[in-house]
């Protein structure tokens, strides 16, 4: 019969350092994507740069929704930027169209209702209406004068 030896198990202090190695390496991670994040700079249209929209561009806007059709579109007062929270109604109103596939993003698609406030990233199409790639809606976390 032979005697099976004790299994030998690394020390508590080995178990340490790759704790505070992982701990540091998901630290770093954190704060890389953190520092993206405060990079990204949200860019919308000012209103006299969005009645020159022309097919194909790429457009990103800020809509106070004044109608929403059951045929997913949607018709808003574009917005103007005045802080990250603060944004103030134009004249100008652009037509918005999406699917049920368009992602919608911070709420759901019934949170794109007559009064509520979208960042609404697309597509300008030939008359003029914005084929939207990605909605997020904003209601509740910005405030419109």
């Amino acid at each position: 019969m032979t005697s099976a030896s004790p299994r030998r198990f690394p020390s508590n202090r080995l178990w340490i350092f790759v704790l505070m190695g992982l701990a540091v390496l998901a630290f770093l991670a954190m704060r890389r994507d953190v520092s993206r994040a405060m990079k990204m700079k949200t860019e919308t249209l000012a209103p006299a740069v969005a009645s020159q929209l022309r097919p194909g561009e790429s457009a990103k806007l800020v809509l106070e929704l004044t109608t929403v059709d059951a045929g997913m579109s949607a018709q808003g007062r574009l917005l103007e930027k005045q802080s990250e929270t603060s944004y103030k109604r134009t004249p100008e109103l652009l037509r918005v169209v999406y699917d049920a596939a368009t992602p919608v993003v911070m709420g759901k698609p019934a949170d794109i209702h007559t009064g509520g406030v979208v960042y609404v990233s697309g597509q300008v199409q030939r008359d003029r209406t914005v084929q939207a790639t990605q909605i997020v809606v904003l209601t509740g976390y910005v405030t419109v004068q």
